[in-house]
């Protein structure tokens, strides 16, 4: 075996001629202290005036329990604000936790990956120093390059790995498509043999790196996009998507997906939707990549890309002179297509990827088509997080004559992005409890009380509202997470606590929560000083509305 290892030692070792390059490519970390090296913690994505969480995060962690807490962290985030939060501690470099920490540093990096935090962790893993050769480190940087597309970065990750006598299944197969994609067969399949000869034989990667070699079989695999391996070799493979492609793909495969201009539509359009939705893309990225879909592909495009050709049509269209006094026939054209894949949203999440998507369209329209619509826009932008646009949206949907009953909650939800402070936080809860009336009074009860958690003012008459009309809906967070998070927030642990926060929540997030779970994470999020990401969770939680029980 010995012998073995050294011949696949050997065979690998000109499999990425462009190291050299790849070293030099590597994006730069931040650093969170210039006077000593960099490693797996103090190695940060995000500048303190971005955000990033004091260098002391983890000052009062145990490394054991703090390594359980990161392996709770979702891998997929319904909510815009948790995932905010979890960036904000990842992303943030600071003091390693006292004693042992090299198990919590993996599981570190591994919440990364598991967001689809592609970049980033990328500009991590280059700056972890000695961690970088961790063997579970390596594979999650190899894969965040192979997501970004950069195929010799992810070479080099996976060959500097310390794979001692056993290397890791993922390496294996990565070692193979390194050498596949480059014309090396016999390298390719050495790697084969090797894992082989370690159990760790698959078939569909067999035959997808026999043709993306140049050998492929009678009956080539259909293509996989699992992982970011998966997809980049199926891309190099050109093998056929089968049906449902995208079922079990993780963040970086889609991340992977969107990227690749040779990945097949509309599975990359659907990709790039979903990194999107997901988090893991920016609006620039996603309206450029799904802008960029071939006109003749029709069928299965996601909805934002279907309003997207909608909106740069009339954009692109020569003017027509509105009538005096009327909005132009192109920004209702506009609207009306916006104001539809909105109206599609059939959960909280998808309405908040397409308002986060539309942001800037929906900002600049001149009216809206209907009442309906200019409801909607207006809760889109609550929902984006733009306060002097959505404070001016709710006053046009007023004017237009919409209910009081839909306003409020929007008008409750501002007040929580503005810090429940104040009379605009008591002039939002009345109205809360005015316009609800008796069939909405549980629901009206529970708004009222995710605002009192964050600070507002409840005079007598809210708390006799909220003692009479038990807020409704809304599941239990996880009870263990909130009773961790309980102690977090007795030591004054904010790493560790905020990760717990998250967790408590969840992949829904607040829209899923009882109003009790809401208000206890808001509370320890605000002990614990983070007053932004407790706003950010209560205007989520209220724009979401009561969810069943």
């Amino acid at each position: 075996m010995v012998t073995r290892s050294l011949a696949l030692a050997a065979a690998i070792g000109a499999l990425a001629p462009m190291a050299g390059h790849a070293q030099q490519a590597l994006p730069t970390p931040i650093e969170t202290q210039a006077l000593s090296a960099l490693d797996a913690w103090s190695v940060s994505a995000l500048a303190r005036d971005q955000g990033a969480l004091p260098a002391n995060l983890w000052a009062n962690s145990d490394p054991e329990v703090l390594a359980l807490v990161l392996d709770r962290m979702p891998a997929v985030y319904e909510s815009p604000a948790t995932l905010t939060l979890a960036r904000r501690v990842l992303f943030s470099g600071g003091d390693a936790p006292r004693g042992d920490a090299s198990a919590a540093a993996r599981e570190r990096f591994e919440a990364l990956g598991k967001m689809g935090a592609a970049d980033e962790l990328a500009t991590m893993a280059a700056g972890a120093g000695a961690a970088l050769s961790d063997v579970q480190i390596a594979q999650y940087a190899a894969q965040a390059e192979l997501a970004r597309g950069r195929r010799a970065e992810a070479c080099a990750r996976g060959r500097n790995a310390n794979v001692g006598e056993s290397p890791p299944a993922f390496l294996l197969r990565l070692r193979a498509y390194c050498a596949a994609v480059t014309g090396d067969r016999a390298a390719a399949d050495l790697a084969l043999e090797f894992a082989r000869a370690a159990n760790a034989e698959d078939a569909w990667y067999t035959g997808a790196i026999g043709a993306a070699g140049g050998a492929p079989g009678a009956r080539p695999p259909a293509a996989r996009y699992d992982n970011s391996l998966a997809a980049q070799l199926s891309i190099a493979a050109n093998l056929r998507p089968g049906p449902n492609p995208l079922a079990n793909s993780s963040a970086l495969a889609l991340v992977a997906l969107a990227r690749n201009a040779n990945a097949p539509q509309p599975q990359r359009a659907q990709a790039a939707a979903l990194a999107f939705r997901r988090g893991v893309i920016g609006v620039q990225e996603a309206r450029t990549i799904l802008g960029a879909t071939p006109a003749e592909i029709n069928s299965a495009l996601p909805p934002i890309a279907i309003a997207l050709r909608r909106v740069t049509a009339v954009n692109t269209a020569p003017a027509v002179a509105a009538a005096p006094g009327s909005a132009s026939p192109a920004s209702l054209e506009v609207g009306a297509a916006i104001a539809e894949v909105l109206r599609q949203a059939t959960n909280p999440a998808d309405f908040n990827a397409a308002a986060r998507f539309f942001a800037q369209d929906i900002a600049g329209l001149q009216s809206a088509p209907d009442q309906a619509s200019a409801v909607l826009f207006a809760r889109a932008a609550v929902a984006s997080g733009d306060r002097q646009v959505a404070q001016r949206l709710i006053q046009s949907a007023r004017q237009a004559g919409a209910a009081e009953a839909v306003l409020a909650p929007l008008d409750a939800a501002m007040a929580a992005l503005a810090g429940a402070r104040g009379e605009q936080a008591t002039v939002a809860m009345q109205r809360r409890i005015d316009a609800a009336g008796t069939a909405q009074a549980r629901a009206a009860a529970r708004d009222v009380a995710i605002l009192a958690a964050l600070g507002a003012p409840a005079d007598g008459s809210v708390q006799r509202f909220i003692l009479a009309n038990a807020p409704q809906g809304g599941a239990r967070a996880d009870a263990g997470a909130l009773v961790a998070l309980g102690s977090a927030v007795e030591r004054r642990a904010v790493g560790e606590g905020a990760l717990l926060a998250v967790a408590a929540a969840g992949e829904g997030g607040p829209a899923r929560l009882d109003a009790d779970s809401v208000a206890q994470i808001i509370r320890a999020l605000r002990t614990l000083g983070l007053d932004q990401d407790a706003r950010q969770i209560a205007a989520e939680a209220i724009l979401a509305g009561a969810p069943a029980s």
